[in-house]
């Protein structure tokens, strides 16, 4: 049965087509297995699937694009899944979901200017969506717009209250502002609801550092390096240096 509805659903969808090869079950399971699958590679496959089944210039196609390029992303593989984007909004223009992903995938990338242009236009098309502004803010910290990274992650927080990552990087953009009072508090209340925040750690580091109390700093970076040991590597691609002799 949910075989058929799924398949059903689908032909509404997409409209006329050629018909299928593949049978009423495989093609609902692929459309399933492509939106919703937790492994990308097993993801990556169903999607493929169904634009190969569709039609990659159908225009009810697009959100298999979207998905199949999340899992691009899940595999590190950023150009794959930008042209798997770009395919998205150009069968649907208005989906602000993909823009968004865009934008996450020129960040891993380091182009955080070509980012922010994908957040914009994402907000544009869906101003209630949290993570985006806080995707944002975090891309303009690291260009140093610290009053619009600001802004853009208390807007988040009113979406989305006492969202750690955020915290985390509103944190940031306090750092970066010289804020170090206020970095601590967000760095505080980012870990006391997510402890093993290894982004949150560090910067608190830095801050404390920034304020004297070395002692506390060593504690917090050692803590986040017993976490991830690439977070010196890591947070240095963000300005973001631990203090010296630490």
């Amino acid at each position: 049965m949910r075989a058929v509805t799924i398949l059903l659903l689908l032909a509404t969808i997409l409209g006329p087509a050629q018909a299928p090869a593949e049978t009423a079950a495989e093609a609902s399971t692929d459309a399933w297995d492509c939106a919703n699958a937790d492994m990308s590679g097993y993801a990556i496959a169903a999607c493929s699937r169904v634009i190969a089944t569709w039609g990659a210039a159908n225009p009810g196609i697009a959100w298999a694009f979207y998905h199949r390029a999340n899992g691009f992303v899940a595999q590190h593989e950023y150009d794959r899944a930008i042209r798997d984007y770009d395919a998205a909004v150009a069968l649907r223009p208005a989906f602000a979901q993909a823009y968004g992903g865009r934008g996450l995938a020129y960040f891993a990338r380091g182009d955080y200017r070509r980012a922010v242009q994908d957040y914009d236009q994402s907000i544009r098309l869906d101003p209630l969506f949290a993570t985006t502004y806080q995707d944002r803010c975090y891309s303009l910290a690291i260009l140093g717009d610290t009053s619009r990274a600001l802004a853009d992650c208390n807007r988040a927080l009113k979406l989305s209250p006492a969202d750690p990552v955020t915290l985390d990087r509103r944190g940031y953009a306090n750092l970066r502002r010289g804020n170090f009072t206020r970095a601590i508090r967000d760095y505080q209340a980012a870990l006391a609801i997510y402890p093993q925040l290894d982004t949150a750690l560090f910067g608190r580091a830095v801050a404390l550092a920034a304020k004297g109390q070395r002692a506390a700093a060593a504690r917090d970076l050692a803590a986040a390096r017993k976490l991830n040991p690439e977070i010196d590597r890591q947070m240095a691609a963000l300005h973001l240096k631990a203090p010296a002799g630490q």
